[in-house]
């Protein structure tokens, strides 16, 4: 069963692009091939452009276009349609895609702007039977 993670971020001590980038880093460090869902093109593309240049010392491989010919490991997208074969969902869109639970598991971020919206997704999953684990950074 697909494990639900919420990262709640305080803006004082966390810029959310850069928790994003280290979820990242850290899942291409473990080997998950990630798919990070974001809201629109516009975040696509800032996200995208995030990862090259948030740590001088650190490498993250993605893309943003799925090829047929290389599976990069970090796929950023705003309306994927994943063929089942990624571990890990960061899920920053507004909505929880009807495939999450192809995932071995699901990210969620909660900031100040999106606290609604992410009792919303917390309720969804737990009324649902989903393990459910909340993170304080």
């Amino acid at each position: 069963m697909t494990r639900i993670d919420f990262y709640q971020l305080t803006e004082q001590q966390h810029d959310q692009d850069r928790v994003v980038c280290q979820l990242c880093q850290k899942a291409w460090e473990n080997n998950q091939y990630t798919l990070l869902l974001t809201q629109d093109a516009q975040q696509t593309a800032h996200l995208d452009r995030q990862l090259w240049v948030f740590d001088d010392d650190s490498f993250v491989p993605h893309d943003a276009q799925d090829s047929a010919e290389f599976k990069s490991p970090i796929l950023i997208q705003n309306e994927a349609h994943p063929k089942g074969d990624r571990q890990l969902l960061i899920n920053l869109s507004n909505s929880i895609p009807g495939y999450f639970a192809q995932f071995e598991r699901v990210i969620e971020l909660v900031t100040e702007q999106n606290k609604q919206q992410a009792r919303e997704h917390y309720n969804f999953y737990r009324e649902r039977g989903y393990p459910l684990n909340h993170h304080t950074l």
